[in-house]
């Protein structure tokens, strides 16, 4: 007999991000935000002062250099993010974020953060425990993780995951 396809985890894991990503978008109305903005403004706060190319953080963010090119021209027009030529590589133009940009960003994380819509019934433990698994996960195919020791991930601890037994 087949695999169980609904507790395949491929198709669970897609089907709760489908969730949470519709009430991200829901909530991110309000701010006049993207998803690909969001991301490109959180990349952008945990590297501060630094910069990041486009290129970067569409491949931080997990979509197209043409999306990101669109999020980052978003971002410009309201004054949430500069973009300067990188001084060693004309050609590539960096972002940084703004003081309006870092301000808007605390805010949607203190709107996310307080409507509890992304807990989906979990307890702080359960919460704990699915973001080192994620944490693992994400490290395992390679992903872009931001360093625990990075800024805006400070008030965030992240477990490492035991992998072996005792």
């Amino acid at each position: 007999m087949a695999e169980d396809f609904g507790q395949r985890l491929p198709y669970l894991l897609r089907r709760v991000n489908q969730a949470l990503s519709q009430r991200l978008d829901e909530d991110l109305h309000e701010f006049s935000l993207t998803q690909s903005q969001l991301s490109a403004l959180a990349q952008l706060d945990t590297e501060h002062p630094a910069a990041l190319s486009g290129a970067t953080l569409s491949t931080r963010s997990g979509v197209t250099p043409q999306s990101m090119s669109t999020a980052i021209a978003g971002l410009l027009r309201r004054g949430l993010v500069t973009r300067t030529p990188h001084p060693q590589h004309g050609r590539v133009l960096e972002c940084r974020i703004t003081p309006a940009g870092t301000e808007l960003l605390a805010q949607v994380q203190r709107a996310t953060r307080e409507n509890g819509r992304y807990e989906a019934g979990l307890n702080h433990m359960q919460q704990e425990d699915l973001r080192v698994l994620l944490t693992h996960m994400m490290r395992s195919l390679g992903l872009y993780l931001p360093s625990p020791d990075a800024p805006a991930s400070r008030d965030v601890a992240v477990k490492k995951p035991v992998l072996d037994g005792p």
